[in-house]
C-alpha cells in the first residue's frame, strides 16, 4: 500500500465509523464551518517516520485529529449529547479498525460567532502505539 493509499484509507475508515455513528456531515478542512449539527471535522495532524534504514523511513504513522460537534444552544444537557456521540463513534472505530480512543478533550465553543457548541476534540491512537500496539 502506498502512502497515499495508506491515508485514503484510514480517513475512509474513520468517516464511516463516523456515518455508522449517526454523523450524515463529516467535512475535511478544520476552518469550515458545519451547517448542521452534529457534524464532525477530521484533519490529519502529524506523519511520524517508522521503521527506519541507514537512509530512509520505510513507512509512517499517521496521526489525526476528530471535531464532534453538537448543538449547544437551548440544550439542556449538552454534555450528554456529545458523550452519547463520542462512545457511538468509539463503538463503531474501536469494530472497524480494532483501537480504541486514547484521549478526548471537551469543550464549549461558538460556531459562526453567534452559535453555541459542544466540542469533543479525539486524539486517534497512532499505529504501533498505546493500546493499538
Amino acid at each position: 500500500m502506498t502512502p497515499n493509499e495508506k491515508m485514503i484509507y484510514q480517513r475512509e475508515a474513520i468517516r464511516q465509523a463516523l456515518a455508522t455513528a449517526g454523523l450524515a456531515t463529516v467535512l475535511y478542512n478544520k476552518d469550515d464551518i458545519p451547517k448542521e449539527l452534529p457534524a464532525a471535522i477530521v484533519i490529519l495532524r502529524d506523519e511520524t517516520g517508522k521503521n527506519g534504514t541507514a537512509r530512509r523511513f520505510t513507512d509512517t504513522d499517521l496521526n489525526w485529529i476528530v471535531y464532534l460537534i453538537v448543538n449547544a444552544q437551548g440544550v439542556s444537557d449538552p454534555d450528554a449529547e456529545i458523550y452519547r456521540l463520542k462512545e457511538s463513534f468509539r463503538a463503531s472505530y474501536l469494530e472497524k479498525l480494532g483501537r480504541d480512543l486514547p484521549r478526548v478533550e471537551y469543550y464549549t465553543s461558538r460556531i459562526d460567532g453567534a452559535r453555541l457548541v459542544r466540542v469533543a476534540m479525539i486524539e486517534l491512537l497512532r499505529s504501533g502505539t498505546g493500546a493499538g500496539a
